[in-house]
């Protein structure tokens, strides 16, 4: 059986299924977390600014091998987060292959340094593409950092489009690319709801629902949404649901009581289970946000057989959009094509078919990944 290290950050609820798949694939798995964040029962997330759980925190490490640092000096997101001791691991562990899912902080940055000094093969995986913001000082800069570091990894796994091309300006070799596209647990938004029971929970049972799922940032664009449902107010078969939490909510809830918009309800956080019965009732899900390097908000959506408008700016719309069976998408901060499109699929609903929207994120699994992984570790 092949050995594999993995290094990763913290626990992230859409990277657990890769780690238990690889073991059943005959893959034996080691995963490297700088972080214990997400592991308790219930923790408080730094962009949602709530404390919440996931619905099977006691299974997340089952099914592969966990390591965690006994003293944690950094943040999550702090470029200095580490993980002591891991070269002694990493070098008696016989590892055939490292797989690193970044490089913006030291444990991704000391485990290539560990993996080229032990000369153990690199497996690299980002969500990085070149739609990102940056002025041109910092793409320049990190266009040659990156072109320096690349040459040190053997393999590189593509989410998408996006990212591929992310690749290929950075000199990569097309061969040493294998395809993995991002993926959610598509069984688990597939499972079947009460529809009806659900929207009279809610007090939605005439309603056609319009859906916003995200982390209320600037980036994420909240407040498009909720003009939206400005813009809508007057068409009593419409409702705006808001699913998320974050340092916005406060403004965004005091722009819907100052506009006086009744026909939208900011939800706050809501965990996995009840997100899969939201995107069951909804007729349509609305990504606002100015950049993301992929959304896989996108994909629960359309595992869940609803259709996506959402803008050009989000990775996933290059993969998963396609030819407007699936959804369609518009400029971001365009609050008159956004208004237009919304208006356009939800009159004409017929043409965003669920078995089609089904049909396309069928081939954004796990197992994608998985196969593309196992070629490298048992390629002769």
């Amino acid at each position: 059986m092949k050995k594999l290290a993995i290094i990763t950050t913290h626990i992230i609820q859409y990277q657990i299924p890769l780690f238990k798949e690889l073991k059943k694939k005959n893959i034996d798995t080691s995963v490297f977390f700088a972080s214990n964040h997400g592991l308790k029962k219930s923790y408080r997330d730094p962009e949602f600014l709530v404390k919440f759980n996931w619905n099977s925190y006691t299974n997340l490490l089952k099914g592969f091998k966990s390591f965690f640092p006994k003293v944690q000096k950094f943040k999550i997101n702090d470029f200095r987060l580490s993980f002591d001791g891991i070269e002694e691991k990493l070098k008696n562990g016989k590892f055939d292959a490292i797989f690193i899912l970044g490089w913006n902080n030291f444990h991704y940055l000391n485990a290539i340094r560990i993996a080229k000094k032990y000369n153990i093969k690199i497996i690299f995986r980002c969500e990085n593409n070149l739609k990102a913001t940056n002025n041109f000082f910092i793409k320049l800069l990190k266009k040659i950092l990156l072109r320096l570091l690349f040459k040190k990894f053997k393999y590189f796994l593509s989410i998408g489009k996006l990212n591929n091309n992310f690749y290929l300006h950075h000199k990569v070799d097309r061969s040493k690319i294998l395809q993995a596209p991002y993926f959610v647990d598509n069984k688990f938004f597939k499972v079947g709801i009460k529809k009806k029971k659900v929207k009279k929970r809610l007090n939605l049972s005439y309603k056609k629902i319009i859906l916003f799922v995200g982390k209320l940032n600037e980036r994420k664009r909240p407040f498009d949404f909720i003009n939206l449902a400005k813009i809508n107010k007057k068409n009593k078969n419409l409702f705006f649901l808001m699913i998320g939490d974050g340092k916005l909510k406060k403004k965004c809830l005091e722009k819907i009581d100052k506009d006086k918009i009744k026909n939208i309800l900011l939800k706050g956080f809501v965990n996995q289970k009840e997100l899969r019965e939201i995107y069951k009732i909804s007729d349509l899900y609305i990504q606002t946000s100015s950049y993301e390097t992929w959304g896989l908000t996108i994909n629960e959506a359309m595992a869940s057989g609803t259709p996506v408008l959402c803008t050009k700016s989000c990775g996933a719309y290059y993969d998963l959009i396609k030819n407007r069976n699936t959804g369609m998408s518009y400029e971001s901060a365009n609050i008159s094509e956004l208004n237009k499109k919304m208006n356009f699929m939800i009159k004409n609903s017929h043409e965003f078919k669920k078995s089609i929207i089904k049909e396309v994120i069928s081939h954004f699994t796990v197992k994608k990944t998985v196969s593309s992984i196992k070629k490298i570790m048992y390629e002769k």
